[in-house]
């Protein structure tokens, strides 16, 4: 199920950019993370954002401001199963 976040979502919102992050940007030094880190709930309040649950966990995704999706992440547990593929396609055939 795709929905809207809400602000109360944002610390599940870390948890998840941390371990797609984790998983998929081996070029980042601990420092640029941390970085990156601090600021990401500032980046959050710049994109409409909207999520993927799965059995009422919330486990992607995706932020798009000014019809550009800026922001898609899955929790590492969750990548293969299709859940990019489709917080993707309905940001494209939706929100963009």
């Amino acid at each position: 199920m795709i929905r809207q976040i809400k602000e109360v979502d944002y610390p599940r919102l870390m948890e998840i950019w941390e371990a797609s992050v984790r998983a998929t940007h081996k070029f980042l030094s601990e420092i640029d993370f941390q970085y990156y880190k601090i600021r990401l709930p500032t980046y959050f309040e710049h994109v409409s954002l909207f999520g993927y649950e799965k059995d009422n966990i919330l486990i992607g995704f995706a932020g798009v401001a000014l019809h550009n999706l800026e922001m898609l992440f899955i929790d590492a547990t969750f990548r293969g199963i299709g859940v990019g593929k489709t917080l993707l396609t309905y940001a494209v055939e939706t929100l963009v």
